[in-house]
């Protein structure tokens, strides 16, 4: 693939990062790139896992497989700006962290570490020093995003819980005990007493057997009550008073203004067919609903099962607005997901939140499908497919087809 180097010249290395096979003969090991942050003309980072997600599990992945690596970090600067990795540099120097050089022609370089040594986390994991050096070891970590959070299990001496390290709400612990004593099933947060505390970690209580998204994955037979469930838990937490929300009232029309400011790497043709979509969508969102306490970014990913029960969470951007943009959320994602999911989870999920007394505007629901459709249509990019063009170019025809 060559389209990379040409999206910014800055950075020809993004043609590797794009590469799985290529990236893979440099680092001597099968590896594959993902959630990619790129800085037009200045930087890319993204993470760096040791096998392709999408190749689904390794074989033998059950009792006694040998867990996958933990995930890494891989960053690459235009020369200009390669001092940024200097501090980065000096500083495995003085942990004796192993930091792998990739030397490129053109003097750009591809550097990959440990997530400990993440340039906006180091500071964060830097508390657990001294307090559990297993904590981010191989088949702990649940999720890596470089340069914004890292989601880990850890032991403690009550058992298992999961630490999020990164930005966070102080006004989250009073906001989910409060939607708790109203009977919306939540996931509280509490404060393990043999572990580091900081302004930038949360912890929460191991549940279940993982989100609602991996049981429908895994053919798990519970999915459709589960999903049925969490429509249930999504009605009743719209139920709940507005003024709860930790955050302002949301205004659809701001949520598409940002996505229309994006500069999404498609072609001159696509970035018309792209406008047109979005006046579509605003005159749409402009006919107003009303507005309730919203998660504000739904989808099965957000909700924990463990049959029957289940608990919702994650909610960093929970506001007020119409219910349609969690209900259009979870749609959104749940379409996307069809190809790598055994079954659709829409149907059942729409189904409880309608017997639990919510209601869903069709009108409404199919204009926020279209605006989640619109915040996903960079995906492919930023998961550094190599055919993310196309990729792309099917979202949008998608999208296309719910506002036509």
């Amino acid at each position: 693939m060559t389209v990379s180097a040409t999206i910014d010249p800055a950075l020809p290395a993004l043609t590797t990062i794009f590469n799985p096979a290529e990236l893979s003969a440099l680092f001597s090991r099968p590896v594959h790139a993902d959630r990619l942050r790129h800085k037009q003309g200045v930087s890319a980072v993204a993470r760096l896992r040791a096998r392709d997600p999408r190749d689904g599990p390794p074989t033998g992945s059950g009792s006694g497989a040998t867990p996958e690596a933990a995930p890494r970090w891989l960053a690459t600067y235009a020369p200009h700006h390669a001092p940024k990795l200097d501090k980065t540099l000096a500083r495995a120097a003085r942990q004796g962290h192993h930091l792998e050089v990739v030397e490129l022609p053109g003097r750009h370089t591809l550097v990959a570490g440990p997530i400990s040594l993440d340039m906006k986390l180091h500071d964060t994991l830097h508390a657990f020093n001294g307090y559990n050096a297993r904590a981010l070891e191989p088949g702990a970590v649940l999720n890596y995003n470089p340069h914004r959070r890292v989601v880990f299990r850890i032991e403690t001496a009550a058992g298992p819980v999961v630490c999020k390290a990164g930005p966070t709400n102080p006004a989250e612990t009073a906001f989910l005990a409060e939607l708790t004593a109203r009977g919306v099933p939540v996931l509280q947060r509490m404060s393990p007493p043999d572990m580091p505390h900081t302004s930038t970690l949360r912890y929460y209580p191991w549940f279940g057997q993982g989100d609602l998204h991996q049981a429908a994955g895994r053919r798990d037979h519970t999915a459709a009550g589960s999903a049925h469930s969490a429509g249930a838990a999504l009605a009743l937490l719209h139920a709940q008073p507005a003024h709860l929300a930790p955050k302002r009232r949301s205004d659809p029309l701001d949520k598409l203004r940002s996505l229309s400011k994006r500069k999404l790497h498609l072609t001159p043709t696509n970035q018309t067919r792209l406008g047109r979509v979005q006046a579509a969508l605003a005159r749409r969102l402009s006919e107003g609903d009303r507005a309730v306490l919203v998660h504000g970014d739904f989808s099965a990913d957000q909700v924990l099962v463990d049959s029957p029960g289940v608990l919702l969470a994650d909610f960093d951007r929970c506001t007020v607005a119409p219910p349609a943009m969690d209900l259009g959320s979870f749609v959104a994602v749940d379409l996307l997901q069809a190809r790598t999911s055994s079954r659709e989870l829409r149907s059942d999920f729409l189904t409880g939140y309608e017997e639990a007394g919510g209601h869903v505007n069709e009108e409404s629901l199919l204009a926020w499908t279209a605006v989640h459709l619109l915040d996903r249509l960079n995906e492919p990019f930023r998961s550094c497919s190599p055919f993310w063009q196309d990729e792309t170019e099917e979202r949008l025809e998608m999208l296309a087809a719910l506002v036509s």
